[in-house]
């Protein structure tokens, strides 16, 4: 056989051999990381029944805080009603209460600063006649 060729058996036999090698150690990662995935499906399976729980009770919470919510604006729709007529009786008491009230006084007021005003003018002129010293005053 020529040289040539057994060289090309040589080189084709070291390539099979790098080859198989090469095969090997992929197949041993291979093994390796099937190992990995199956312990993560294990986890993730055992962890799927805990997020199941705790999605539903995350649906309560919203479910729940709707209902909050929902009570909520109802309740601000009343205290809305109630605060519309609040006003309202505020309003109606200023018109019809205030308003008289404030023109009562202010009547009292005047009625009392003209009293003073004749009672002052009145014991003026009392002091006047009384300081007269005679005469013919007949008032």
């Amino acid at each position: 056989m020529p040289i040539l060729i057994q060289v090309c058996i040589v080189v084709l036999t070291l390539m099979v051999v790098v080859g198989t090698v090469a095969l090997v150690r992929v197949l041993a990662q291979l093994r390796k990381t099937a190992a990995q995935a199956e312990a993560t499906l294990r986890t993730v399976d055992a962890t799927l029944p805990r997020l199941e729980q705790t999605l539903a009770q995350a649906d309560e919470v919203l479910a729940s805080l709707r209902n909050v919510v929902a009570h909520a604006e109802r309740s601000a729709g009343d205290v809305s009603h109630v605060g519309g007529k609040a006003v309202k009786f505020a309003s109606l008491f200023v018109d019809q209460v205030a308003g008289p009230t404030a023109r009562a006084a202010a009547l009292i007021s005047g009625v009392r600063t003209g009293g003073m005003f004749l009672v002052d003018a009145w014991r003026r002129h009392r002091a006047q006649k009384s300081q007269s010293t005679g005469g013919n005053h007949h008032e």
